[in-house]
């Protein structure tokens, strides 16, 4: 019962944590592409690559974060992570005030965010384990709830950077980011499991890998998560600011606005799962969700108005809400407690480190096809994708119990 309270205390330290992280995210995603596009005003090849840098390191360093996590105190990590990763965007800001702002230091800013990234999530995603209580399902609605709201919140933020300037929001994004430190504080302590330092940290990330490979749960879901991250956030990333800029005449207020609309979607389908319940067939939903996405990224290639580029954000967002939740809780729930953190950084590694891979094709797609054409391609390869792992895996029938 003391266990169980401390929990029920812990976790909105935990949602604080998170709301933390993902707010100082959305000021980023606001900030940062404006910077490349609107006031660089950079190639379409060009953003891709830095969108790449900005999310690449998490192929090279997200499996050993997961590999730390599960070998050390998280908590510990979480509070050391939040206030490293304040440092960069403070020395952005620095580096804009002095006029130093170049293509260069952007890279180097992304690059530094995304190392020190690799190693927060696998903790953050492994500390929900231990403090989420008995409804783990319904804890992972609420976590992503928070997330999301957070993230919305963010990116309304970043819409002010063409009116007060990036160094402001930066500042702001390192003060959020040490707030989240200081919520990790308060967090319980989170020690390895035992014997977890055995094996050295290459057996580990090796183990975790095989783990995940063998489940039949788990490795379609990551399979879709990898699609995802190449397709999609590849496609969002790149295609979206290219689209406000070159099509739609528009900037800070409108890329804000795109999010918004993105993000906004994805809050209600989760709000939806938190009032709804456990749903039967979780990877049923994945595979519909998806194949919705493809259609609507699809129609983004049409001549639309502006609004209507919004109304076709909100409705992705929506698929979106449902895919992020509903993998993540038959991931946590099939993960065994000895691996969690590890695995659940194959789940992160699948968005953040297809992402760079996908920006970077689908920058060079765009600089080629224009950015209006470009959606329809990464929306053909998910279909293709979805066919094989109706085919050949147990995704569609898979029950919330499994």
């Amino acid at each position: 019962m003391v266990g169980m309270a401390t929990t029920t205390r812990a976790f909105p330290w935990y949602l604080g944590g998170i709301a933390s992280w993902f707010s100082s995210f959305g000021m980023q995603t606001i900030v940062f592409p404006w910077l490349v596009t609107v006031v660089l005003h950079e190639p379409a090849a060009r953003v891709g690559i830095a969108q790449m840098s900005l999310m690449a390191p998490s192929i090279l360093f997200m499996m050993l974060g997961g590999a730390v996590a599960d070998r050390t105190d998280v908590r510990r990590l979480l509070v050391r992570g939040h206030l490293i990763v304040a440092l960069p965007p403070l020395l952005l800001a620095a580096a804009i005030t002095q006029g130093w702002l170049s293509y260069g230091a952007l890279i180097v800013y992304a690059l530094a965010v995304g190392t020190f990234g690799a190693f927060v999530v696998p903790a953050r995603d492994a500390m929900l384990g231990r403090v989420a209580g008995a409804d783990l399902g319904r804890a992972v609605a609420i976590m992503s709830a928070t997330q999301f709201a957070a993230q919305l919140a963010g990116i309304a933020a970043g819409a002010a950077a063409g009116r007060i300037g990036a160094p402001a929001l930066l500042v702001l994004q390192a003060a959020i980011l040490a707030g989240g430190g200081l919520a990790a504080l308060r967090l319980p302590p989170a020690p390895p499991a035992p014997h977890a330092t055995a094996q050295s940290r290459r057996a580990a990330m090796l183990d975790g890998l095989s783990k995940a490979m063998g489940s039949p749960v788990i490795a379609p879901v990551l399979l879709a998560q990898l699609a995802v991250g190449i397709l999609y956030v590849g496609a969002f990333l790149v295609v979206m600011p290219l689209l406000v800029r070159d099509v739609y005449a528009g900037g800070s207020a409108e890329l804000s606005l795109v999010s918004v609309a993105f993000w906004g979607g994805t809050i209600t389908a989760t709000l939806a799962q938190i009032r709804i319940g456990a749903m039967r067939r979780p990877g049923r939903a994945i595979l519909l969700a998806l194949a919705f996405g493809a259609l609507v990224l699809a129609a983004m290639s049409l001549a639309l108005p502006f609004r209507g580029l919004l109304g076709l954000c909100l409705v992705w967002g929506l698929g979106a809400g449902v895919v992020i939740t509903q993998g993540r809780t038959l991931v946590q729930q099939a993960a065994p407690a000895s691996h969690r953190a590890r695995i659940l950084s194959l789940f992160q590694l699948g968005l953040m480190g297809g992402a760079p891979v996908g920006a970077l094709l689908i920058g060079y797609l765009a600089a080629v096809t224009g950015p209006r054409a470009a959606p329809v391609y990464p929306a053909a390869c998910m279909l293709l994708i979805l066919a094989g792992l109706f085919a050949r895996s147990q995704l569609w029938r898979q029950g919330a119990a499994a």
